[in-house]
């Protein structure tokens, strides 16, 4: 019984720790991500791509996201976001195909 109810509680711990996004109560998301710049779209680059749990999105408004994130090529932020339903298809840089990946509106960003 104790080894049982241990076990149930092992389990239960690591759940709950591998839940890194929180729901907000406006309906949007809180997480740890990781932003990827990539350059200017403008000047080649495709911008930044927000990763969150190992998946990859496009931000809808990469305007919201501070000038700042681009003094680098990846930074840990806080980021508050909304999934969107549709992706993004985005030609950018030299790749002569889209590049359709799903996609987020970001809402706040911060520094880890």
């Amino acid at each position: 019984m104790k080894l049982t109810f241990l076990s149930f509680t092992l389990s239960l711990l690591t759940l709950a720790a591998c839940q890194s996004t929180s729901q907000q109560e406006n309906g949007s998301q809180a997480t740890t991500a990781t932003l990827h710049w990539t350059g200017e779209i403008a000047a080649d680059g495709c911008g930044f791509e927000v990763e969150i749990d190992g998946k990859r999105y496009l931000p809808q408004n990469e305007d919201a996201i501070p000038e700042q994130f681009k003094q680098q090529e990846s930074s840990q932020v806080q980021l508050e976001y909304e999934p969107l339903a549709e992706p993004i298809d985005r030609r950018c840089g030299m790749l002569p195909q889209p590049r359709v990946m799903d996609a987020i509106r970001v809402i706040a960003v911060t520094a880890s």
